[in-house]
């Protein structure tokens, strides 16, 4: 374990809300700005951008929402389940972390920027990448601000602060997707809201929750924290690879307009992955990492079973509706004909949905159980069987291949993150 601290809070009681009010306060949340940020992300890029310049915001965001995986180590998973249950070292991770996030980002920036160079990015596509990435590593700062809401158990001050980004990310992105019609100068409208956004939560943060107190960095600190996090980095790193790396190499392979087909369809997926987010990630692990360090195993147990059952129920559901409506879907959101290889792609991608929504449980309770070095190396063989499968299936069956790839690695995830948990059931 890192050295022990003593660190205060704000030192105002902290209480924690119920799991269904956390659930409730962020599905409201979500309810609230999802809906707009697909229509933005979406449909209105898409049409007022058209499929090529809709694929260089795709293949951008991309490009940098990998750089911004290297930023993480695993600070977010593991603060949640260091600070759960001991509040007070909340200013002890928060000003250490935060501080050690901010470097981090700008040397994945600036890495970002090389490898677009190396890609042989130009121009604007080049200036997308710039703008991207200060949209994709300001948001990885306010990822970090969440576990922290999420540490407290206090999702409606998480909740309250999404309402709040999106308005500005959102606002920010359609001022300028409206006056240039250009992927860049979107992403430089929303990089700047996300900018905004994640000064107000730090603030916010430092105000109610954990102080930001530079005497608190702690070089020794980071350090046995960091041996001790490797595992959650490399697993998360991983896990923002897989989901990014096809459109980054449907774009080295076809170019973009594919990827902006291929992107149209992952977006609708993308947008569902909020059902996990929130029951598995920001609701119940939490709960699971609290329930874990009280030896409370039975109840651990159920609720891991009662969060399987719901969630892979409704995805089935939702899989269901998206395979019959595929076509109908893609041509809502921009009846232009270059669009239209989206709809069978969207076929394949939507049977990912169930595994997702396994996946995520199961790898919070894996967490819990101190299972991540395990994970690290599932999803390090993951990245690379994906990577692998594309190389084979892009080039052969374009971006349907890149959606089969998807599906055949989601389900060979999901069944050893299942072999994972029975044998650490069991020990």
């Amino acid at each position: 374990m890192p050295p022990e601290y003593t660190a205060g809070d704000t030192g105002k009681k902290q209480l924690r809300p119920g799991l269904l009010a956390n659930i409730s306060w962020l599905s409201i949340a979500n309810a609230i700005v999802k809906p707009l940020w697909f229509l933005f992300i979406t449909a209105a890029c898409m049409r007022l951008l058209g499929v090529q310049e809709f694929g260089v915001l795709t293949a951008a965001l991309s490009l940098t929402m990998i750089a911004a995986g290297f930023v993480d180590l695993g600070m977010s998973q593991y603060t949640v389940r260091e600070v759960s249950g001991a509040l007070d070292k909340a200013s002890l991770y928060f000003s250490n972390f935060m501080t050690l996030r901010i470097v981090n980002a700008f040397i994945a920036w600036g890495g970002a920027l090389f490898v677009a160079m190396f890609l042989d990015y130009r121009g604007n596509a080049l200036l997308a990448v710039c703008f991207a990435g200060m949209y994709a590593l300001t948001l990885n700062l306010t990822n970090y601000c969440r576990s922290i809401y999420q540490t407290f158990e206090n999702l409606r001050q998480e909740a309250v602060m999404l309402i709040a980004e999106k308005i500005l990310v959102i606002g920010g992105g359609l001022v300028m997707l409206f006056t240039t019609r250009s992927a860049a100068w979107t992403l430089a409208g929303m990089a700047l809201g996300m900018t905004i956004t994640t000064g107000i939560n730090i603030w916010g943060i430092d105000k109610r929750f954990a102080k930001m107190r530079r005497s608190l960095v702690s070089l020794n600190f980071l350090k046995g924290s960091l041996r001790i996090m490797i595992p959650f980095g490399l697993a998360g790193l991983f896990t923002v690879i897989y989901y990014r790396v096809d459109m980054v190499m449907i774009e080295a392979m076809l170019g973009v307009i594919p990827t902006g087909q291929y992107g149209a369809a992952y977006r609708i997926l993308e947008a569902l992955h909020i059902v996990p987010s929130i029951v598995g990630l920001a609701a119940i692990y939490p709960r699971l990492a609290r329930l874990h360090h009280a030896g409370a195993h039975a109840d651990f147990k159920r609720l891991l079973r009662n969060g399987l059952l719901g969630l892979v129920g409704l995805s089935i559901l939702v899989s269901l509706v998206l395979t019959a409506l595929s076509g109908s879907v893609i041509r809502l959101l921009d009846p232009n004909p270059a669009y239209a290889p989206a709809a069978d792609a969207l076929r394949v991608l939507a049977w990912t949905f169930p595994f997702i929504c396994a996946k995520s449980l199961l790898y919070s309770a894996l967490i819990c159980m101190d299972r991540q070095r395990l994970l690290a190396i599932a999803l390090g063989f993951a990245v690379l069987f994906n990577i692998t499968l594309n190389a084979f299936m892009i080039p052969a069956q374009g971006i349907h291949g890149a959606a089969i790839a998807t599906i055949v690695t989601e389900i060979l995830l999901t069944g050893i993150f299942t072999a994972y948990y029975v044998r650490a059931r069991s020990a």
